[in-house]
């Protein structure tokens, strides 16, 4: 009957009205309910409708059979219909048949596209009616300037209309809204950065702030809830603040100034970059804003700048960076906000926030974060900072990785995440080189325990590293970071002093005799010399690198110096004429082989000890090569002339037999009977993946040289079926199968045959028979 009767009225869109709204607006005018009309436009042949499913915030979307029949209901032609009305075209409803008129179904903000209340009095002026209506409204489109009315969406409502007669700088604030998009073309990405930022400073609630809380009151409609309507009248309060933000960040000249305003570095606080404190609380009328933002170190604010700054002022390959919001700095959804304060005053706790459900990856992500936190104040309370290298454990927990992953996305962090670890070390997240940071720590101890520090005496008292680092930043002193600057003035170090400074001195005999002392007792704990790498520092000196100088000073000069004569006493191959690489590795043998004989060898072995088989076998080899004093160390681990020559594995299996690899080798052959283990099998040690890079190196001897891999001989006599060339899968079942038959025949004095057998091992072995000519002769 509905249909029989169209075009009996003409009801003309509003530009950019929602589609149910058009509907809705339809319905009243033939006195129906827009459940009915919706039903008409899109049941057919008992079809479900989607009608039972509408909110007032809801939103329909029709496909072409359906959009076919809403002309003829409003007297309008389809095209005035798709230039008015956004949804006319987009999302249009799939089903089996195309042919039957359907409709899809959108509800909340998070599918429907930004829209509110249409203004009154356009609406009346425009149909001359005064049915209720929804528009689609941008971010410039939420004042109606000629009724001054702010049209507000209110999820779950048909929204509200807001009177502005008390507030005329928000009617201004559109106007420069709109004025801005006609002008610059970044303008709608700034704007979206200045509302996270305003957002950000309403959840403060600063005391010195009153213009917001004065222009909430004027705007609060009679009879609403003052609590209720803070949660509401966020965007409408900060409107002229978020305009004037964003024209100030969309300006390419104020970005310029920011970037530049560095000095080069990246920033630690807002007060690094003066100009952006003092500048915003000059532009909003606000003199203690400055304080208040200078000493921010996190925000959607920082955030901009700190990019700001690293893309040097936001060129045109930087854009999309500079202007990315991250997700913790967005603001709140309305819908979000109502659903906590309603959450509130149905459990009785008004003014504290609703604590949100977490589930899967955001349960986990916070199980995980609280463990790293909880390592990190162990850390801190032990070291007094967080100035962590990458490899720093505490316990089985990698803390080093875990806090430089939170450096890396300190800018996207929530706020009380990054508040819990400021709270821990307040510079955790520092724009300079953690290394930098552990210099100063040692400084600080240094003051903390021994006084003041004497820069125009060259730092007396103090290490040998930390005198020379302290007078280095004295020489840098200019091209420091600003925080940096400041935290050396803690110790004393100010610009007055670096410029006093003198650099540390210290006796070259002093020198030398510290040097040969920590020699002689890294000998003492060690054994050589050689072992004393390159970064070893050994009782705070740095022996490695000292040692390293006196290699070179020893290969000029002609005459040995009294100092080397020394170094030749305490270690007589501490400078030997072939790599050093080969004397630690003889040195370590020979230390556990001394310790096998002794009867001390433990499970305390030393790194890369899988390899001195490897290593031997290689010495074997080239024996007529070395050099005789080579030969000589070699004899006092048991390898001469002849055992080279025609024993070699011998030797080898007498010295790296009970190398951890072949130790726990051994153990799991005595326990199952084979050497068939998984590669990701774990007996408190990798051994799956050290048999399979054993069977990888034994294929690559054979191929390179021809010859037995030392290794394969070893794990052959425990195993010779240890590297198989057919499945490992293969080989353990035939293991179990022998196994299981061994111990049924001395239980049953028989063979048990298949029957006796596990019902997985019993169906392997019948495939095994079946497939018996297609298997390796082996």
């Amino acid at each position: 009957m509905l249909l029989m009767a169209a075009g009996a009225f003409r009801v003309a869109p509003l530009q950019g009205e929602m589609m149910l709204s058009f509907l809705g607006r339809i319905a009243d005018r033939y006195g129906l309910a827009v459940q009915n009309l919706l039903s008409s436009v899109t049941d057919v042949d008992g079809q479900q409708s989607v009608a039972g499913a509408l909110r007032d915030d809801s939103e329909v979307f029709l496909n072409a059979a359906a959009r076919d029949r809403v002309p003829a209901l409003c007297h309008v032609p389809q095209a005035d219909l798709r230039r008015a009305l956004p949804a006319w075209m987009r999302e249009e409803p799939l089903r089996l048949s195309k042919a039957r008129p359907t409709a899809r179904l959108h509800n909340g903000v998070e599918t429907v596209a930004d829209w509110g209340p249409a203004c009154p009095g356009c609406v009346a002026a425009r149909t001359g009616r005064m049915t209720p209506a929804r528009v689609y409204l941008a971010a410039h489109q939420r004042v109606c300037p000629r009724h001054r009315y702010w049209l507000m969406s209110l999820p779950g409502s048909e929204g509200r209309v807001i009177g502005l007669a008390g507030c005329p700088e928000v009617v201004q604030a559109q106007e420069d809204h709109r004025r801005l998009l006609r002008r610059s073309p970044v303008a709608g990405s700034a704007f979206e950065v200045a509302e996270a930022v305003t957002a950000w400073w309403w959840a403060q609630q600063w005391p010195e702030e009153h213009l917001w809380p004065m222009r909430l009151g004027a705007a609060m409609p009679a009879g609403e809830n003052p609590q209720r309507w803070r949660i509401l009248g966020r965007d409408l309060v900060t409107y002229p603040e978020t305009v004037a933000l964003a024209t100030l960040l969309a300006s390419p000249a104020w970005r310029l100034r920011v970037a530049a305003g560095g000095g080069g570095h990246l920033p630690y606080r807002l007060a690094d970059v003066p100009c952006v404190p003092s500048e915003l609380g000059h532009r909003l009328w606000r003199p203690w804003l400055t304080e208040r933002l200078a000493a921010y170190t996190h925000g959607p604010l920082f955030a901009w700048a700190y990019q700001c700054i690293r893309t040097k002022g936001g060129d045109a390959d930087d854009e999309q960076r500079l202007w990315q919001i991250p997700l913790a700095f967005r603001p709140r959804p309305l819908a979000d906000a109502l659903a906590g304060y309603q959450h509130r005053q149905t459990v009785g706790t008004e003014g504290l926030p609703a604590q949100k459900r977490l589930r899967g990856h955001s349960a986990h992500a916070e199980s995980a974060f609280a463990s790293g936190l909880a390592h990190a104040r162990t850390y801190a309370a032990q070291h007094g900072h967080l100035a962590t290298q990458r490899d720093t454990r505490v316990g089985s927990f990698a803390l080093g990785k875990w806090v430089h992953n939170q450096q890396t996305h300190a800018l996207a962090l929530p706020a009380e995440k990054a508040a819990a670890l400021k709270e821990v070390d307040p510079w955790w997240n520092i724009p300079w080189s953690v290394k930098w940071q552990r210099s100063y720590y040692r400084a600080r101890d240094h003051v903390r325990r021994h006084g003041p520090l004497t820069a125009a005496d060259g730092f007396p008292d103090t290490h040998v590293l930390t005198g020379e680092w302290l007078y280095l930043q004295c020489t840098d002193y200019g091209s420091l970071h600003p925080e940096q600057r400041r935290l050396l003035a803690d110790i004393g170090i100010t610009a007055q002093a670096a410029a006093s400074a003198r650099p540390r001195r210290t006796s070259r005999t002093a020198g030398i005799d510290t040097a040969l002392a920590r020699a002689r007792a890294f000998v003492a704990e060690h054994g050589c010399l050689a072992l004393a790498t390159k970064n070893i520092s050994y009782q705070g000196f740095p022996l490695g690198q000292w040692l390293n100088a006196q290699r070179s000073l020893g290969r000029r000069q002609d005459e040995a110096g009294p100092h080397l004569q020394v170094l030749d006493e305490i270690d007589v191959w501490w400078n030997p004429p072939w790599p050093l690489a080969w004397q630690r590795t003889w040195h370590q043998i020979r230390a556990h082989f001394r310790d096998r004989h002794q009867g001390a060898a433990g499970g305390n072995w030393p790194d890369g000890s899988d390899g001195w088989a490897t290593w031997l076998s290689v010495q074997c080899i080239g024996y007529k090569q070395l050099r005789p004093p080579q030969q000589h160390l070699l004899a006092e681990i048991g390898i001469t002339a002849e055992t080279a020559a025609v024993r070699p594995h011998e030797v080898i299996a007498q010295l790296c037999g009970t190398a951890p690899g072949l130790a726990h080798a051994r153990t799991y052959a005595a326990a199952h009977g084979h050497l068939a283990v998984p590669q990701k099998a774990l007996e408190g040690f990798p051994l799956g993946r050290w048999l399979s890079e054993q069977r990888r190196k034994t294929r690559e001897h054979h191929r390179g040289t021809g010859g037995t891999w030392p290794v394969s001989t070893l794990l052959a006599a425990l195993d010779p079926w240890w590297s198989p060339t057919w499945s490992l899968e293969w080989q353990r079942n035939w293991s179990l199968v022998r196994k299981r038959s061994e111990s049924a025949s001395a239980a049953d004095g028989g063979d048990a045959g298949i029957a006796g057998l596990e019902k997985e091992l019993a169906d392997w072995l019948r495939r095994q028979c079946a497939d018996y000519g297609t298997l390796h002769p082996e």
